[in-house]
């Protein structure tokens, strides 16, 4: 799809990541449009991971820039870090819930934290995150560790959606789910694109799901990124992307999902 008059809701230029003599990045250019899916792979070692912590500010890169909703998130004058953290929900890899709290404290908090609404009205909010991810009342006074994999996933992502974020940071998303639940999980990240209009950054190994949710694919290769649509990137040159999704559970999954 073009994206002459897409809304730009990240934009990296020229990341580099350095620890110690390492080179990890070696100038990532990187955009994300509004309302699209962009899966980030690559093999191991090459930083996903830490490009993502760039982009939540977790990190700050040896040299680059990286903007948020237009702001520079590299230099955080003016509170701007914040302001953007609260326009952004992030669902990790292992789910990371407050093992001590129930599903429903863990979405309240972090409404509890950014807001000033009453508790009533926060448990309400919360409660309506956790139904719009389809988790029945049943699970809500429930603690992380009576939970499946796949309700953990769920309530991590009810987390994620409780501040009304225009962005959400996917780490591995459906990692450790049986194919069924991985392929709900999917289903359901699509349907809440559509219905709250949001913007999706994946991380992810899982074959099935890069292909069914995403948009556009940055591979992060050589230290730097190919970025390109679907298409593209299937058919792009570059050995390891070929090695990628052209092995044979790349075809086995493009078979399934073409």
């Amino acid at each position: 799809m073009p994206h002459a008059h897409k809304k730009e809701m990240i934009r990296i230029t020229g990341l580099v990541n350095r620890f110690g003599d390492h080179l990890v990045h070696d100038g990532i250019d990187l955009n994300v449009y509004e309302h699209e899916v962009l899966g980030i792979v690559g093999g191991s070692g090459t930083g996903k991971s830490v490009l993502l912590n760039c982009m939540l500010g977790l990190r700050t890169p040896s040299a680059g820039e990286v903007r948020l909703f237009g702001q520079n998130i590299c230099q955080d004058e003016n509170g701007k870090l914040s302001f953007c953290q609260t326009r952004w929900g992030v669902l990790f890899q292992t789910g990371a819930l407050f093992s001590g709290l129930t599903v429903l404290e863990n979405v309240m908090t972090p409404i509890q934290e950014h807001s000033n609404a009453s508790l009533l009205l926060i448990e309400e909010i919360a409660r309506l995150k956790l139904h719009m991810v389809g988790l029945k009342e049943t699970a809500f006074k429930k603690f992380p560790s009576e939970l499946s994999g796949g309700m953990i996933k769920r309530a991590a992502l009810a987390r994620a959606l409780a501040m009304e974020p225009k962005i959400i940071f996917l780490d591995e998303p459906t990692a450790g789910l049986d194919p069924i639940s991985a392929a709900e999980f999917d289903a359901l990240i699509l349907y809440l694109r559509a219905h709250l209009n949001l913007t999706v950054v994946m991380i992810s190994h899982d074959m099935d799901s890069l292909l069914t949710l995403c948009d556009r694919f940055a591979v992060i290769v050589d230290k730097k990124a190919i970025v390109g649509e679907r298409d593209d990137i299937i058919h792009h040159p570059h050995p390891w992307i070929q090695q990628y999704f052209g092995g044979v559970r790349g075809r086995a999954a493009l078979a399934s999902t073409s």
